[in-house]
């Protein structure tokens, strides 16, 4: 891709009123659509998007959006990125949404939770897409952030360690070279490039350590106890931190499985395999985990909240159902799932991410899935 643009931001939430802000701040022509006129009223209005600090204070960053609208079209059109920062559960719908304005050669990358350039491409076949569109997906959000009114968000942090996949993971290459243009590296980013859809599912960082310590702390959750804090020492104790623990070696054996290179969620903490200064020293999980950033992260102060009900069903439920596909085990994300069905009374792994939803045949052989993978076709 010669020249970047225009870039459309598909959703306006923290996550898109934080990319418009940001790319419209670096210069990039941006469209905001919502699927609600009125949550980009005030962004019309105003022009743009204004950047608070972590603090709510202004920060003199001012992101012009040039486009803020509830019409699809409008937005997509002549955009060679499209990015689709949206909670998962409604990434099909908004697939199925852009789907017929798409145009030859355009970038779509799913800002969120990895594996959704699989969702997007079973959208497409069903649709009968036959244009060469790219499609990507990154394992988390590029930044902490939080909307603020109607034409302001905060700012809380950068995502340095990002991981950018593909479908088929033969397009790496030329996504990776997009989407390190639109978050550079001065900006503190380090873009990884998956070898494929699941190498991003895996690194769910939210997966794997929000869901333990909102069961073992159900009781000061439910209680809305106000010093309550999901990262705190007092709710990560060596035991639930070795919970932590398990699930990440669960997600690790189906990443080996699958031929992938995987690092423990210690390293993805401290970065130490991408650390300039060559550090080879690796902490503990328990005290790797433990970072005055996180720590000071207050609530959540109920059950039914996005630590459980996105987590499970698009984090663990995955992860169990990739296991049950490859034959390994996943018993503590199991447990874990069995736990919180109990707990918000609901079935997760009939509402969750499984292989087949997203397109994935679990009587195909191991070759056949990673051939799959890479090049689109069995």
């Amino acid at each position: 891709m010669a020249e970047i643009k225009k870039i459309a931001v598909v959703g306006a939430g923290s996550g898109g009123f934080m990319c418009a802000a940001d790319l419209g701040n670096q210069g990039y022509e941006v469209a905001l659509f919502s699927r609600d006129p009125s949550r980009v009223q005030g962004v019309r209005e105003k022009g743009g998007i204004e950047v608070l600090d972590i603090d709510s204070r202004p920060t003199g960053v001012f992101g012009k959006v040039a486009c803020a609208t509830n019409n699809i079209e409008e937005a997509v059109r002549g955009a060679q990125v499209i990015l689709n920062p949206v909670p998962y559960f409604v990434c099909e719908e908004y697939a199925q949404l852009v789907a017929p304005y798409l145009e030859e050669d355009q970038v779509v990358l799913y800002l969120g939770k990895g594996g959704a350039s699989l969702t997007w491409a079973k959208v497409l076949r069903e649709k009968n897409i036959k244009k060469k569109v790219y499609l990507a997906d990154c394992n988390t959000l590029p930044y902490g952030t939080s909307k603020k009114g109607a034409f302001q968000v905060r700012l809380e942090n950068r995502t340095q360690n990002l991981i950018i996949a593909t479908f088929p993971g033969k397009d790496i290459g030329h996504v990776g070279s997009v989407v390190e243009r639109i978050f550079p590296s001065k900006n503190g980013y380090m873009i990884r490039r998956g070898q494929n859809a699941i190498d991003s599912i895996l690194v769910d960082y939210n997966a794997i350590t929000h869901t333990p310590p909102m069961v073992c702390n159900a009781a000061r959750i439910e209680l809305g106890e106000e010093d309550f804090h999901l990262f705190g020492r007092k709710e990560n104790t060596r035991s639930v931190v070795k919970l932590i623990e398990k699930i990440d070696r669960e997600r690790m054996a189906i990443g080996q499985k699958l031929g992938l290179k995987q690092y423990t969620l210690e390293e993805e903490i401290l970065m130490v395999k991408w650390n300039p200064k060559g550090e080879d020293h690796v902490l503990p999980l328990y005290d790797a985990i433990h970072t005055p950033f996180l720590e000071v992260c207050e609530g959540p102060f109920k059950l039914d909240t996005r630590h459980l009900t996105e987590d499970i069903p698009y984090g663990l439920v995955t992860f169990s159902s990739l296991g049950k596909m490859l034959g390994v085990p996943t018993p503590v994300s199991d447990a874990i799932i069995t736990m919180s069905d109990v707990l918000l009374n609901r079935d997760f792994r009939s509402i969750g991410r499984t292989v087949e939803s997203m397109g994935l045949d679990s009587s195909w052989s191991l070759e056949q899935l990673k051939k799959y993978l890479k090049e689109g076709v069995l």
